[in-house]
């Protein structure tokens, strides 16, 4: 195997000191469409929800004499903790005890993590002024009745302040086991970890997908780790020098600190039991999360970052801390504690060794916990099941944020949707009240205002790129290209580590004629191919899908958000590209005859290496590959590929960074 060296210098140097390399700059446009659904429509639509909502539950707890007066509510105890169980799981015996633990966190293990007297969360208008929690002096952190009882005349103003009616407030409590009450009267969760004995399924290819049919977490064994120490054999996304540097958009005036290094007398982020170093396997795993947690919060104007904050002058932000924890909670987190941020102590936590010390399950905490402090409540399903499992199996399979998403592939925000939901809370709205509005669109929704996609002339074709972010539900981002007569194909694809975007492509001409859609296509990420008729400027179009029935099998495209980049290839706009016979490489026009493939010609399979490439101010979102040998595009910031015929082909690389910007370089490889 050849190392091919020389693309790296090349790159390394062209971004670090601007030389040999072509920015191409996103035309950020603010559109109508962010602010056609009016802040006044949102609370309409959250209290009807929550009254539908409340009115289920109503029924249950009339019919189980749950709905007594404050004075005879601590004659009963708050149901069992329970999640839902696919079908599929329930046929091979196994029960949510199987799929969650019980919580079991002593009184003195909760107050380790309550906060300080002076913490204030936000209100439902996501103001802090106020408050009634200085009047507020309970013996312990408690749930359920016991807290009803504890509160006792101070029930209503607890209520009050977090936009709930007195039998809100009690339901909440009697509902969900997981929802306490802290000494100061502050709402907060602490949720249930993975049992011991979880499993992780056996990777079959470089992305297995959840088995729900043997029960095993959705993710690959490749990505979890042991209190022994861990083996990550994938290669990092990123430098190991930038783990603790990593931003999903850094000039954001919204931060969601993840902090793996530890709190005072709580020890850092460790999978080998040595918590003041971190070794490679550890680096790894903490930029995979990262890269999970960030396709989560993309849609949204904030910055997720692994780095410190230091200026905290007129943002807004919480910090969550990733930190091993001895009893068998999986996360922590006070409601509405995402307010004024100033650096103090952590308000959140995710507990990696009740997580099975793995990517996956460590992510979606840090998600789940991250939307409490966002003012999210649990979504479960009526009569009792607190955490939702979620529903549909494979790459498709599907599960609430805000529910259990371990244990499947695809993990979205909800309105819950499926059926008897217990929450159908509208999540962007609730978020949008503590102040994480969504981003500015990134690309324009019509033809007027199409965004010119990257172009490259390599190897007798058109080369095609362009990135984007489906932020809100209904976005669409319309590209445009020039391209000659004849076939024009495209890959599709989400985040590279974790999508939340189930994408939908169509190709139009320029009148608006559709030619080609992605239509019945399994895979998240789509492919897309058409034959042109002619000369011409076309038009791509991307927007968020559901599929299936959202009540049941599948999802709508509410929380269908997220990245995405496109590559593509097509005839040259000033005339039809020529077949090239297999024996003669295709190369940009030169004095140079080809160089033919001898017959005695071994494969030559060459490594190509972009991971010392560094953006200043922003993280490398993804790479892509033409390799100069019309065959399948690459990804990633180390690749390998096969060359079968001899010649010289230019590479084109296409880096996007967090700030959706592209960098095309282009070198030459010969292969004799």
């Amino acid at each position: 195997m050849k190392h091919f060296s020389t693309l790296q210098k090349i790159l390394a140097g062209a971004v670090v000191l601007g030389l040999a390399l072509t920015s191409i700059y996103a035309v950020y446009l603010v559109d109508a469409k962010h602010n056609a659904e009016a802040a006044a429509n949102l609370a309409a639509k959250n209290a009807a929800a929550r009254q539908a909502a409340t009115e289920a539950i109503a029924a249950q707890v009339a019919s189980s004499n749950l709905g007594k007066t404050q004075a005879h509510v601590s004659n009963f105890s708050a149901p069992v903790l329970q999640t839902t169980v696919p079908s599929s799981l329930e046929q091979v015996g196994l029960s949510h005890r199987q799929q969650l633990a019980d919580v079991t966190m002593g009184a003195g293990e909760k107050a380790a993590y309550e906060m300080p007297v002076d913490f204030i969360p936000s209100n439902q208008h996501g103001q802090t002024d106020g408050a009634p929690f200085s009047r507020i002096n309970l013996k312990e952190i408690v749930a359920g009745s016991q807290a009803i009882s504890a509160l006792g005349a101070h029930l209503s103003a607890v209520a009050s302040w977090y936009g709930y009616t007195d039998q809100e407030l009690k339901q909440k409590l009697l509902s969900d086991s997981s929802l306490h009450v802290d000494r100061k009267g502050r709402l907060l969760n602490i949720d249930a970890g993975l049992p011991a004995s979880a499993a992780l399924s056996t990777p079959t290819s470089t992305s297995t997908l959840a088995s729900a049919q043997t029960g095993t977490l959705a993710g690959s064994v490749l990505n979890a780790g042991t209190a022994s120490g861990a083996t990550v054999t994938s290669a990092p996304p990123f430098p190991l020098t930038n783990t603790f540097k990593l931003h999903s958009k850094a000039n954001s005036t919204r931060i969601l600190y993840l902090k793996f290094t530890g709190e005072g007398s709580k020890p850092a982020f460790s999978l080998d039991n040595i918590p003041s170093t971190f070794n490679d396997a550890e680096q790894a795993m903490i930029q995979k999360i990262w890269q999970r947690v960030t396709e989560d919060y993309s849609p949204f104007d904030v910055d997720v970052t692994t780095e410190k904050p230091t200026n905290f002058a007129g943002k807004l932000g919480v910090t969550i801390l990733i930190t091993p924890e001895a009893s068998s909670a999986g996360g922590y987190a006070y409601l509405n504690s995402f307010t004024n941020y100033t650096g103090g102590l952590a308000p959140a936590f995710c507990f990696p060794n009740n997580l099975a010390n793995s990517e996956k399950p460590i992510a979606e905490c840090i998600s789940h916990e991250l939307g409490h402090t966002l003012g999210l409540n649990h979504q479960g399903q009526l009569p009792s099941t607190a955490y939702y499992g979620g529903q549909g199996d494979g790459e498709a399979g599907w599960a609430p944020i805000m529910g259990v998403s371990y244990y499947k592939n695809l993990s979205q925000w909800s309105k819950g949707e499926y059926a008897n939901a217990n929450n159908k809370e509208d999540a962007f709205a609730v978020m949008a009240v503590r102040g994480l509005k969504p981003n500015v669109d990134d690309v324009g929704n019509t033809i007027a205002t199409a965004m010119a996609m990257s172009a490259s002339n390599a190897n007798g074709f058109n080369n095609l790129s362009a990135s984007g972010l489906i932020s809100v539900p209904g976005d669409v981002d319309v590209f445009k290209f020039s391209a000659g007569a004849g076939t024009a194909s495209f890959t599709l694809s989400g985040a590279l580590n974790s999508q939340n975007l189930d994408i939908a492509a169509q190709l139009m001409d320029a009148n608006g004629k559709v030619l080609a859609i992605t239509l019945g296509q399994v895979s998240l990420n789509k492919t897309l191919s058409f034959n042109l008729p002619s000369a011409s400027t076309y038009y791509l179009n991307i927007t968020g899908a559901g599929r299936g029935s959202a009540a049941s099998t599948g999802y709508s495209n509410y929380g269908s958000l997220g990245q995405y980049s496109i590559v593509g290839k097509t005839a040259l706009s000033s005339g039809t590209t020529t077949t090239t016979p297999s024996t003669t490489p295709t190369t940009p026009p030169s004095t140079t005859p080809p160089t033919p493939t001898p017959s005695n010609f071994t494969p030559v399979t060459v490594t190509f290496d972009a991971r010392s490439t560094i953006i200043a101010g922003a993280t490398i979102r993804s790479y892509a590959w033409n390799f100069g040998d019309s065959t399948a595009a690459g990804s990633g910031a180390l690749v390998t590929h096969t060359y079968n015929r001899a010649g010289t082909f230019v590479v084109v690389l296409t880096i996007t960074d967090s700030l959706n910007r592209n960098y095309v370089a282009n070198s030459t490889v010969t292969i004799h």
